[in-house]
């Protein structure tokens, strides 16, 4: 996570953008429909705005979606969401992360969202898992927790794999006590009603968390076990809010001979998927 917005933080922003766009306290607050003097105590501090007067400011001062997310988490809002972006900063956000996912390539990697579900990945992820969880595969929009839960998933290979998924589902929890939004509460109580979530999955998943990642031990076909290691990275600056909140959630090899190996295996191929960007 980032670090903890300093107190203030919003009327200075708000401060900075009035005099950058070069308008008065009186200009702002005759376009949002607020007082002068309300527009004073945002400033200094003694006030702090609603969701809807920060979206307004906004919109008035015809900010990015990361400078809009700024604003909101500095008044204890979480942010827009990766479809209230608009067109052209959708396009710069998916140029940069197709960059991204080719430069991980060989090692699998996937853009994640908040709930966990895949919106892009790379070649190295569809050799790598997409081979050995087919029925995932098929399907154009999937949840990264159905690489481990499907029948053919990945749990065959794991031997730790409920401390992977209870690791998630903590995650996830923590995802749905902080904003309440009904997809991560539908997610979650998705895959809790899984018979193979263990019914100590919280102290699990709470004791498996790192700061950014987690190892487990993998036996794919063809090769003997080896340790692994499942690195979540936010996209953006941690002392920015991203423009949406999505996260780079890449598998990488405790040795460098695996690395080799699937360098190899990508060699040549030419692979087809809807979220494969490039």
């Amino acid at each position: 996570m980032g670090e903890k917005v300093a107190e203030g933080a919003f009327g200075r922003l708000l401060r900075y953008w009035r005099q950058v766009r070069k308008r008065s306290q009186e200009d702002v607050a005759l376009e949002i429909n607020s007082s002068i003097k309300h527009m004073s105590f945002l400033e200094n501090g003694k006030s702090l705005p609603s969701r809807e007067i920060i979206l307004r400011l906004a919109g008035y001062f015809g900010l990015s979606g990361r400078e809009t997310n700024n604003l909101l988490a500095a008044a204890s809002y979480s942010p827009i969401s990766m479809e209230q972006l608009n067109v052209r900063e959708s396009a710069v956000l998916r140029s940069s992360l197709v960059h991204t996912l080719r430069g991980l390539d060989p090692f699998p990697s996937a853009i994640i969202d908040r709930t966990g579900d895949v919106r892009m990945l790379n070649r190295g992820w569809l050799e790598i898992i997409g081979k050995r969880v087919p029925s995932v595969h098929q399907q154009a929009h999937f949840n990264v927790m159905d690489i481990f839960l499907a029948k053919d998933g990945l749990k065959s290979y794991m031997e730790d794999w409920e401390d992977a998924v209870c690791a998630m589902l903590v995650a996830l929890q923590q995802e749905v006590l902080m904003y309440q939004d009904r997809l991560s509460i539908t997610t979650l109580q998705r895959y809790l009603a899984d018979s193979s979530i263990p019914q100590d999955w919280q102290v699990r998943g709470a004791n498996r968390l790192t700061l950014s990642g987690m190892y487990n031990r993998i036996f794919l076909p063809g090769d003997k076990p080896r340790n692994y290691l499942h690195v979540f990275n936010t996209v953006g600056s941690v002392r920015v809010v991203p423009d949406p909140v999505l996260m780079i959630y890449s598998i990488f090899p405790d040795e460098e001979e695996v690395a080799d190996k699937w360098r190899e295996r990508l060699q040549g191929n030419n692979y087809e998927h809807p979220l494969l960007g490039y």
